[in-house]
């Protein structure tokens, strides 16, 4: 078994590699990309949304192949995978191109980022695997801040065709081995009727509280884990449309609000502080509050944030704090993603678990942005804030409902038992 600290920092530094090469590398690229190949950046961009599409539909799949095989043989076999289709778009000469190529990295997207991690560090950490995913978290956080400027700086210096070639190698010569040596781990135990990972995350008995399982969960029944199941799906793709649509829109919402451009590039700056603020209080949390508790406040922080902008438009200090509150928001709803269904249903199955809740999320995810952009023509930017404040507000009430949900089960539960 991997020691944690040296596996957190190994799967931090793939994740930093992983959101930098993929899923941050458009806004970097995609303008040249699609230059160089006499397309529009729209294209370009709709290849990326088709990759998205085939990380949702991938996804349970993934997950399922992490719970039965472990991590380290599926997170390294990912990369590989990663580095060929980076490969793919490197030489890609038109849309097919594209296309190949993303479907390749949609294939493993999910594996190679966060969600594979969380499954690994659910093994590796054992009962610290909330405070290790937090951690990883504040690591991946950077992604941004550091692929941005290299992606720009080789961009300007060898082309972009160079610098996929450049990413693809980073996939290959650093993830791939950081992988297969540090997310070392058993994989999910097969009982006499097959692998628990071959039946849907519903059918999955409830899981035990004995045996020594360091995460446990809540011990639901079926019915139970069904309902819980879904209201964490609904959730989860609920945020999903918000925090793809603001990823591609931020700038355009802020400079909507009647504010100055000085104004808009420094309040959009304060977001990557927000986050990673945000994450370093959860972890001073964990000692007095669990992820269920925790999971409803974080993502309360949403709908205020749209609640402050649609209060004070062309305000700067109302912009800055909408920022921050989003920031902080999206920073705790990383952590939530993973830590929630951790806590609730237990690390059997977390795997293909995670995956089944990030299908639908990812597809979403995927369409947002076009979709949020015609809203926006057709109707302003006020109704488009006004639209990202309801489904916020819907993510909350679900997260909100899971939790007393979850804890009036447990409750029974051990009235029943007494």
């Amino acid at each position: 078994m991997t020691p944690v600290g040296p596996a957190i920092a190994a799967l931090g530094v793939t994740q930093i590699v992983g959101w930098g090469t993929t899923h941050y590398m458009p806004a970097v690229l995609a303008a040249p990309t699609a230059a160089g190949l006499g397309l529009a950046t729209t294209t370009v961009l709709g290849a990326l949304s088709w990759g998205l599409l085939v990380a949702g539909l991938a996804a349970r799949t993934a997950g399922r192949l992490i719970d039965r095989h472990g991590a380290r043989k599926v997170m390294s076999a990912a990369s590989a995978v990663a580095a060929l289709g980076l490969l793919v778009l490197a030489g890609a000469q038109g849309l097919a191109g594209l296309l190949v190529g993303w479907t390749l990295i949609g294939l493993v997207l999910r594996t190679i980022l966060y969600d594979g991690a969380f499954a690994a560090l659910a093994v590796i950490a054992g009962a610290g695997a909330r405070r290790a995913i937090s951690m990883l978290t504040l690591l991946g956080g950077l992604a941004s801040t550091i692929f941005w400027p290299i992606g720009h700086w080789l961009s300007a210096g060898i082309g972009w065709r160079e610098t996929l070639l450049c990413y693809a190698a980073l996939n290959l010569l650093v993830c791939v081995p950081l992988h297969w040596r540090f997310t070392a781990g058993p994989a999910a135990a097969v009982d006499e009727r097959g692998s628990d990972a071959s039946r849907g995350a519903g059918d999955r008995p409830p899981a035990s509280n004995g045996g020594g399982d360091p995460n446990p969960g809540f011990g639901l029944d079926e019915r139970q884990r069904r309902a819980a199941l879904w209201t964490l799906a609904i959730a989860f793709t609920l945020q999903a449309f918000v925090a793809s649509t603001m990823a591609a829109h931020l700038v355009m919402l802020l400079d909507g609000l009647g504010l100055g451009a000085g104004v808009v590039v420094s309040a959009a700056a304060l977001m990557g502080i927000a986050q990673v603020v945000a994450r370093l209080l959860e972890m001073l949390s964990q000692r007095w509050f669990d992820a269920v508790a925790v999971a409803p406040p974080s993502v309360a922080l949403l709908p205020a944030a749209f609640v402050v902008a649609l209060a004070w438009p062309g305000s700067p200090v109302a912009a800055a704090l909408f920022v921050i509150l989003y920031g902080c928001a999206n920073g705790l709803f990383t952590i939530v993603r993973g830590a929630l269904p951790l806590a609730v249903f237990g690390s059997r199955g977390y795997g293909e678990l995670l995956g089944t809740v990030a299908g639908p999320a990812l597809a979403v995810a995927a369409l947002a942005p076009v979709t949020f952009s015609a809203l926006v023509d057709a109707t302003g930017t006020r109704t488009g804030l006004w639209v990202l404040a309801a489904l916020s507000l819907g993510s909350f009430a679900a997260i909100s409902v899971l939790a007393v949900r979850v804890r009036r089960w447990t409750r029974s539960t051990d009235r029943g038992a007494r």
